[in-house]
Order: structure tokens, then sequence, then C-alpha cells
């Protein structure tokens, strides 16, 4: 059956998304065979995800065979829904999803649902509402959900909050990723740091997400979401502005415009008077990775990070 111009410009406007954030320089995009399917991309982060995904316009009667397809393909890591809203296709989609809980759960719980406004494709007000709807889902979903190990502001905000010693934090949280965490007094010794300061310091990272402590013991390891806020600390670090897709997850995190204002980090006293707004915020933190840097020796360019199985939990690694 002949695909119609709404269709190709959702399946494409997907793909363009996707293939476009990727310039953030914080995950990667490669294609991928779509099979059967009407797209296919893999996006690689700290670790490589799968995408496949079906896109219906105005057939409401593919619904069924579409989600079937995607539920059964038991190989790929997220399968993607593209619909148009209205009250028939959520209600029929939803039933669908009722009924395939019961013998499909994790693939269910995996689905991503995507919703755009119903358009005409000849009418270029429309055709830009409904590429602005796809990249805000794609962005905060895809991204900063999926890829991101579920990364967000809040905990940003939470380890600003625990840079009372500047530099301290995140180079503790750079060294856990890299070379792991055995105790306290070891961690001490490789950042110069007492053991009883660090302690607090490494529970605000595990209160930010940042961190994962061991069931049953005292062990931590770093989180996929500590993999990527040290990838944008060290973008940050650069001394030029962010590109226009950073400058959108920046965005999201509450960090400000890095991309319209280069900063100039003022110095620490004068930075307690600077107001906690969202550029005061990326202000704190490019403060942070400079002390980071010059007092304890923070390098934030390598990125062989030992991080925690996302797998380790199957479904546990998509959604908050």
């Amino acid at each position: 059956m002949p695909r119609s111009d709404e269709h190709n410009f959702v399946t494409e406007t997907f793909i363009d998304v996707a293939r476009d954030l990727s310039r953030s320089e914080l995950y990667g995009y490669g294609e991928a065979d779509r099979g059967t399917f009407d797209f296919a991309c893999c996006l690689t982060a700290n670790h490589a995800r799968q995408v496949i995904g079906q896109t219906l316009t105005h057939h409401a009667a593919g619904i069924d065979k579409d989600l079937a397809s995607l539920l059964l393909e038991s190989t790929t890591d997220v399968p993607v829904y593209l619909y148009s809203y209205d009250a028939r296709n959520e209600g029929r989609i939803q039933e669908f999803l009722h009924r395939a809980r019961r013998s499909l759960p994790d693939r269910v719980g995996l689905l991503r649902l995507f919703r755009y406004p119903a358009f005409d494709a000849d009418i270029d007000s429309e055709r830009t509402a409904v590429a602005r709807a796809i990249r805000n889902q794609v962005l905060d979903d895809l991204v900063m959900n999926i890829l991101f190990g579920r990364l967000q502001a809040a905990d940003v905000s939470l380890f600003l909050q625990g840079t009372s010693i500047s530099g301290l934090l995140l180079a503790a949280l750079e060294h856990i990723a890299l070379n792991g965490f055995f105790n306290f007094p070891e961690l001490g010794r490789s950042l110069g740091a007492n053991p009883t300061t660090l302690r607090p310091r490494v529970q605000t990272l595990l209160t930010a997400g940042l961190l994962v402590q061991m069931p049953g013991n005292s062990m931590f390891s770093a989180t996929p979401r500590a993999g990527i806020f040290l990838r944008i600390c060290s973008l940050l670090a650069r001394d030029r502005g962010a590109s226009t897709e950073l400058a959108y997850i920046l965005d999201r995190l509450d960090l400000g415009n890095h991309r319209t204002h280069p900063s100039i980090i003022p110095a620490e006293s004068e930075l307690l008077r600077v107001p906690y707004s969202a550029d005061g915020k990326r202000l704190r933190l490019l403060n942070e990775i400079r002390n980071a840097r010059e007092r304890f020796g923070a390098d934030l360019t390598s990125f062989g990070f030992q991080l925690a199985d996302p797998h380790a939990e199957p479904g546990r690694w998509i959604g908050r």
C-alpha cells in the first residue's frame, strides 16, 4: 500500500531528530536494517540501543498488526510506535496493550508511544507543530530517559547542592566511574581528601542517582546517568559555546543557554551572589569542573567508565 505524505513526514522526522540530536556529542547514531518496520536505528551512549518503529497515520485497522510486530521482536531493545492521537486510536492501542500485558509484560513496559496531532502535510504550520511534538518526545524520553539513564534537572540540582568543597564531588564521581569503589580510605588517598569528608559527598552522589549501592554491602558503582553527566561536564569544560543540539539538552537540565551566552566563571566569592537560576547553575557547575581539575586532578576526558549494568534487572533501565 502506498504511504501517504503524512506517514513519510512523521517517519522521516523521527529519524532526522534522533540523528540530529547525536550532534550533541553525547551519543552516537547509526543506521540499521529496518526489515519489515517503518524505521530502525542504533543509538549508542553508555550502551547501544537498537530501535525499531512503526508509524500510524490514517488507517486505524492496522494498529493490532503494528503493535504485535513491535512486541514480538524480542531481540530489539526499544520498540517505538508513532501514531496520530485521537480517541479512536488511543482506545484501540490501550485495549491491545492491556491484553498484551498478560503474556508480554516486559515488552509492553519497553514500548515507547509517541503521539502527534492529526495534520495535513501540505500545510507548513501543521508540519512544524508535528515536528516539534516529535522532537520533544524523542528528546525527553528516548534520549534523556532511555539513553541517558533517566538524567533530569533535579539530579543536577542535587549534585550542585553538595559541592561545598568545590571540585571534590565531581572528582570523586569521576574516580569511582573510572576505577570503581573499594573503600573510603582508598578514595581519600586518590583524591588527597579525608575519608570522613568524602562519606556525606558519596551519599549526595547516591541521592542524585549518579551512584548505586551494591545490595548487602558498602560498595558503590557509577550509574549510566553518571557516565552521561561526566560527558556533559567534559563538553562544558571546552572553551566554546555549545552546539544547537547540546543546547537543547542543557535546557532540559535547567543549565541555561550555553550556546548564546559563553560562560566567564566568576570568582568563588562572587559566585555566592549569583542567583540560583539556570545560568547561575551552569556557572556553579563550570566552577565545579574547574576546581575538580585544578585542585583534585580530575581529567574529564577519559570515558572508560565502569558503570553498573542497566540490564541487571530486566525492564528496570527504562522509565522513572
